[in-house]
């Protein structure tokens, strides 16, 4: 009986192992092809020409897809490192003792902000916010604020109590109880909110040119404005690169960090 759980242990694992070492290579194959995109104008232009050979214009005239892509990425790391911080913390609040009474309220008004478009939070920001970064940062924040917080949520609320009671039966304090008994259970569900929240960004950073943000909606919205499908597919391809790669990462995460 115990060889035999050995035997299926040690498969358990070989199969694991294998499929670490095929996420890291295709995470280093997505990489390559990310790079090898952005730092050559020659790639991207044989790429797109062999897709559109009717298109005249591959590239943009003012910027390089690689300075796109930093403040692409730069707006959406930011949104994400925000909306998480904040999430986590009023997450942890709102499941505590003497915040449990505010939980409803705030998961509604998070709720409630999540039925303004993107573009909207974005016009209402500009006014104060002026043009530029800021107010595509500030959409950013409160759309992916919620699968973080309601993740946040969900997952302390799904602690089981034997753990609890058992932390305060070894005679932790509070913050022990909350950091070494109850976070690294809830953390599965709290980063499959961080790794949401990244995706979300990740696509509606576009919109950060519109008013003057920067970021691959630059191309994109050029390729719109002179009906270029190539300048569309460029700032696409990156844009979907970047996701596939933050997918991988998130799952490496979880793996690294698994309990």
């Amino acid at each position: 009986m115990g060889r035999c759980a050995l035997k299926l242990y040690s498969k358990s694992a070989k199969a694991e192992d294998t499929n670490l070492t095929k996420r890291v290579l295709l995470l280093a194959l997505l990489v390559t092809l990310l790079l090898l995109f952005m730092l050559s104008e020659q790639v991207q232009t044989l790429i797109l020409s062999f897709l559109f050979p009717s298109e005249g214009r591959y590239t943009h005239s003012r910027k390089t897809i690689l300075q796109m892509t930093g403040e692409h990425i730069m707006l959406t790391l930011l949104a994400t490192a925000l909306a998480a911080t904040v999430g986590v913390l009023i997450g942890i609040a709102v499941t505590r003792k003497g915040g449990q009474d505010f939980q409803i309220l705030i998961l509604r008004l998070n709720a409630f902000i999540q039925t303004f478009p993107p573009s909207a939070v974005i016009i209402l920001a500009y006014p104060v916010l002026g043009f530029g970064w800021k107010p595509a940062l500030l959409a950013l924040f409160l759309y992916s604020l919620f699968p973080i917080l309601g993740n946040t949520v969900v997952g302390f609320q799904s602690v089981a109590p034997e753990i609890k009671e058992s932390a305060r039966g070894m005679g932790m304090t509070a913050l022990q109880q909350l950091w070494i008994a109850e976070f690294p259970q809830a953390w599965p569900m709290i980063l499959t909110g961080i790794r949401h929240s990244y995706i979300l960004n990740l696509g509606t950073a576009a919109i950060a040119a519109v008013i003057g943000g920067g970021g691959l909606g630059t191309i994109i919205i050029s390729g719109l404005a002179l009906r270029n499908s190539a300048l569309v597919l460029s700032g696409t391809i990156v844009i979907s690169l970047l996701a596939f790669i933050g997918e991988q990462v998130f799952l490496l995460l979880s793996r690294f960090t698994r309990t």
